[in-house]
């Protein structure tokens, strides 16, 4: 995707300001990552194992292919810093029924972000796939929704329960100007593109306005798998409706906190 793409540049370019012009590919070892590992702690003040590891997975490729090539003369294992794991705090069946209720106001916005949440919690789609749906996208006679731009490029169907279609129907009465299939589905007023960013700010200011402090888009998804899990979907089926490509991967987002939920 573009946001890969972006990131490899940036973090090679940060490798490549660590290794200087004195510094040849064939030259890199094992040894040199190691360093750079440092290099980002005590240089650039990075203590976050999980930023770090996204610093090396995005110049993972670029080495493996250079080793591939020859390039780099020796093969070795891309070292990783172990991360500490922070559970996150998933959002409570209390919280959704408050988040999930029916807007009072027929705005425009206001319905569009009720819909997005009820989309994210229903389906646990992620957010910039989201973006991406367009209204030929949404199936309600076969309760299908068809994910055609996905992060792993493999397109894949997500589910439309009862209560998330007659919201999906609400909203595009609502919307209006559904009857061109090409429109995107959630839109702006004037019926573009929505931004990640504008998305953001709209479910901030629809989740504080409802009394709640959490607003993170992903932590839909987090909450979707937990209480999937809880209710005893197969991890198979899970893993083909979020589009994970390991159970180890979908592990991941499982909370297993499940007192109140």
């Amino acid at each position: 995707s573009i946001y890969t793409i972006r990131s490899c540049k940036d973090h090679s370019r940060y490798f490549l300001e660590f290794l200087g012009k004195d510094v040849y590919c064939y030259n890199i070892t094992e040894k040199t990552l190691e360093d750079y590992i440092v290099y980002l702690q005590d240089i650039r003040k990075i203590t976050n194992g999980v930023t770090i590891n996204s610093y090396i997975r995005n110049i993972s490729p670029i080495l493996k292919y250079a080793m591939k090539k020859g390039y780099i003369l020796d093969e070795f294992m891309i070292p990783q810093v172990k991360e500490q794991e922070v559970i996150k705090e998933i959002y409570t069946q209390e919280e959704l029924k408050t988040l999930l209720e029916k807007p009072k106001k027929r705005d425009f916005v206001e319905i569009r972000t009720w819909a997005v949440l009820w989309t994210l919690a229903s389906t646990g789609v992620r957010a910039r796939e989201l973006r991406e749906l367009k209204v030929k996208n949404i199936d309600l006679l076969n309760r299908t929704i068809i994910v055609n731009k996905t992060k792993n490029k493999k397109a894949r169907y997500l589910p439309i329960s009862s209560s998330l279609a007659d919201v999906l129907e609400e909203y595009l009465d609502v919307r209006g100007q559904a009857g061109d299939i090409e429109d995107y589905l959630f839109c702006t007023v004037y019926n573009s593109k929505l931004a990640m960013s504008s998305l953001q700010v709209a479910v901030k200011k629809y989740c504080n306005s409802r009394g709640i402090e959490k607003t993170s888009l992903h932590l839909f998804r987090h909450t979707f798998i937990t209480n999937a899990v809880n209710k005893n979907v197969s991890p198979l089926v899970l893993k083909r409706i979020t589009g994970h490509t390991t159970l180890k991967e979908l592990n991941r987002y499982y909370n297993a906190k499940t007192v109140d939920l």
